[in-house]
């Protein structure tokens, strides 16, 4: 092997200094979630774990406290799965996961039930259900079923996580308060 060629061990070390995962290091939760750019956040619990392997004299009541002053926030975007990252990096990196969450909702059973559907009205009445107050996806399907009544709830619901940024609301992603997942804009 080239001295210029990492090997399979170098770059799994690369990998975990890069993540953080080798020793802990000094460093805020806020900090961490910039750096790590999104952490995978599908059980409200895992950032929690996932910081305090990486920071030293991490305590849960930071991360919450960062959710709660909307901070931090938690959201559908890589591949539509629920991940935690910054608020900054949530209003800088969203339109940019746009066009792959597009082309998901599209390919997926969801977007097939609503491919002759105009969105743009399904997208202005959802956000105006969104303003009024969180919803859950099921309430928000319901919502959108009553003015679209041939078109499945969850279709329309999953459409709208899809297309439109929707962030998780406390106390969901609380360290021992979460709770039903509801979104807003």
């Amino acid at each position: 092997m080239s001295p210029d060629v990492l090997g399979q061990r170098a770059l799994n070390r690369a990998l975990l200094e890069r993540q953080h995962l080798l020793r802990r290091r000094k460093a805020s939760a806020a900090d961490e979630i910039e750096h790590l750019v999104g952490m995978q956040a599908q059980v409200p619990n895992s950032p929690y774990v996932g910081l305090w392997t990486r920071v030293e004299r991490f305590r849960p009541n930071e991360l919450a406290n960062l959710i709660e002053q909307r901070q931090a926030v938690r959201l559908g975007i890589m591949r539509n799965t629920i991940h935690l990252m910054s608020a900054r990096d949530c209003v800088a990196l969203r339109s940019l996961f746009s066009p792959v969450l597009q082309r998901t909702l599209e390919a997926s059973p969801f977007g097939r039930y609503l491919n002759d559907l105009e969105m743009r009205p399904v997208i202005r009445e959802a956000t105006k259900r969104m303003k009024e107050r969180p919803r859950t996806l099921a309430e928000l399907g319901a919502l959108l079923h009553r003015r679209w009544p041939d078109r499945d709830p969850t279709s329309l619901a999953y459409a709208i996580r899809h297309l439109v940024p929707l962030v998780q609301v406390p106390p969901r992603g609380i360290w021992g308060k979460s709770t039903t997942h509801r979104l807003t804009r």
